[in-house]
């Protein structure tokens, strides 16, 4: 299977990512506008790659170079994904053996996906190395940006789960959505510290936000599924901040102890306690760690589920 991923694909993303916080610090300065290069972004990387050795595009069936796509709809190559997969390396701090582990993930998950359609775009006949209609080979710049959004953590709770956020806050909340992707780095109020220019051009806030957000969309999943699935169990946001102000109310406890016995602040409290919108309150943590906690003060456990009989238990006399 072709890699995409070299190191010295990760050396040209690090001088890429150099580059582009230079400029986001001259924007915000309002430094001498005649020092940024006015080329094409596109140009400028074009040139970067070719600093570097052993650095190709994608080549057709005949060895002839392919242009990548510049549509969201000619279906790749994308340009972007080199990139974009060495700035996943360098954030997570990888080597290009395991960036390739993610990358053929990817490239399996992306080719199996588009051959089991009504009009199948990928031949399977040598599953070492899938190939699109034209023979070009299927790399991971075929891959979009919407497939890889929407698995990446999927993939990485195999591969390194604990960096998700990271790739959230330094990679995939910094790229666009449509097919050329462009990578637009934050730009900053003066004493903000990124973690690091070359490979991770972004501030620990950013990787607390992207954490915070998947907690929300893990807390949102759960309470979604035992609404589905475990209605026994499950509490709407309405009888909760009920149950909650009968707390408070019976026992005495102060909303400050309340708020710390829960591990949530005041500000969490008094958002949740106020907000209409359903998806909000699920995603909530205080709606996840109130209930629980109540139980625990009252001395209510979980209530016992009834043994299912057995069909030996029953006294019958089947002759």
């Amino acid at each position: 299977m072709i890699s995409i991923i070299t190191e010295e694909v990760l050396d040209a993303a690090r001088e890429m990512n150099r580059r582009d916080v230079r400029r986001a610090e001259q924007s915000l300065e309002g430094e001498h506008q005649d020092n940024i290069n006015p080329s094409p972004r596109e140009d400028e990387d074009d040139e970067i790659w070719a600093k570097y050795e052993g650095i190709e595009g994608l080549k057709g069936a005949e060895g002839q170079p392919v242009k990548g796509g510049t549509s969201y709809y000619s279906y790749g190559p994308y340009a972007r994904n080199r990139r974009l997969l060495a700035d996943i390396a360098l954030a997570c701090g990888w080597k290009v053996e395991k960036a390739r582990i993610l990358e053929r993930r990817f490239i399996k998950r992306s080719a199996k996906h588009m051959s089991a359609c009504k009009n199948p775009s990928i031949d399977l006949s040598n599953p070492s190395q899938p190939k699109v209609k034209r023979g070009i080979p299927f790399t991971f710049q075929h891959v979009s940006m919407e497939t890889i959004r929407l698995y990446m953590q999927t993939e990485m709770k195999d591969i390194d789960p604990a960096k998700m956020a990271v790739i959230k806050a330094a990679v995939l909340d910094l790229y666009g959505t449509n097919s050329k992707g462009r990578k637009k780095i934050p730009v900053y109020p003066p004493g903000t510290k990124r973690v690091d220019d070359e490979t991770f051009p972004v501030s620990k806030e950013d990787v607390e936000r992207a954490q915070e957000e998947l907690d929300k969309e893990a807390r949102y999943r759960k309470a979604t599924r035992m609404h589905f699935l475990d209605r026994q169990n499950y509490i709407p946001p309405d009888k909760v901040k009920l149950r909650i102000k009968a707390f408070l109310k019976s026992s005495g406890m102060s909303k400050e102890d309340f708020c710390k016995a829960i591990h949530v602040t005041e500000d969490a409290f008094e958002a949740f306690m106020s907000e209409r919108k359903k998806r909000p309150q699920l995603e909530s943590k205080v709606y996840h760690e109130a209930p629980p906690y109540i139980s625990e003060q009252k001395g209510e456990g979980k209530p016992a589920r009834k043994r299912k009989r057995d069909i030996a238990d029953l006294d019958i006399n089947w002759l």
